[in-house]
């Protein structure tokens, strides 16, 4: 849905994704170490514009981009099917040449509970994928059930794991969480400054740092 909401630090801001988004996302969700750990999604700028047309009329979907104070494209987040003070956590692809994980997860958790007034969040991650799974825990996040079989992706029937946070969950790891983005918020500057009169692999204009 077309929304508002948006946060910035660490070196990282949080906003609205936009239709000229497309093309980044559709090279963030097909690189190979994600294809297989996230839901189907088209493959083309032009599925991906049309997919964007129809989220932007859902309700109680909230798509977010991350990206660098310089406006450099990091990855995606995102908090949908609210239902009252709950909602899915997911969306979550961060570009591996960057590290925004985690200062991305701490804007997005706290934008939950701050600006949206939530106290809980599920998320559900394909049961292979282990990494995500340690992640999320250090972010607060309990696993509480195993669906067999819960999604297809890619033609494939995958087992998916439930996980829930609560905002005491949060609060109780969120200044644990904060140094680590600190440190991550200067390697986040360091890799921007880096990007200068480089062309993204998702777009052909040369990166301007900002004067």
């Amino acid at each position: 849905m077309r929304h508002l909401l948006h946060a910035e630090g660490f070196n990282i801001r949080l906003r609205p994704v936009r239709m000229e988004d497309a093309a980044f996302i559709v090279w963030l969700r097909n690189l190979d170490y994600v294809k297989g750990k996230v839901g189907d999604s088209p493959t083309d700028v032009a599925g991906q514009e049309a997919w964007l047309r129809g989220y932007f009329e859902r309700g109680r979907d909230y798509y977010l981009l991350a990206e660098t104070r310089g406006e450099i494209p990091v990855g995606t987040d995102g908090i949908y099917d609210v239902a009252m003070a709950s909602a899915e956590a997911g969306r979550f692809i961060i570009r591996a040449d960057v590290p925004a994980a985690v200062p991305t997860s701490f804007l997005a958790s706290d934008l939950a509970y701050t600006q949206m007034g939530l106290t809980q969040l599920r998320a559900t991650v394909v049961a292979s994928n282990r990494h995500v799974h340690s992640y999320i825990r250090r972010f607060g996040f309990r696993q509480v059930k195993i669906e067999r079989a819960g999604r297809v992706i890619g033609g494939k029937a995958v087992d998916m794991v439930h996980f829930v946070q609560t905002v005491e969950d949060w609060l109780r790891v969120r200044e644990q969480i904060r140094p680590l983005a600190r440190l991550a918020s200067t390697q986040v500057a360091e890799w921007e400054k880096m990007q200068f009169g480089k062309s993204q692999p998702y777009d052909e204009t040369p990166y301007k740092l900002a004067a």
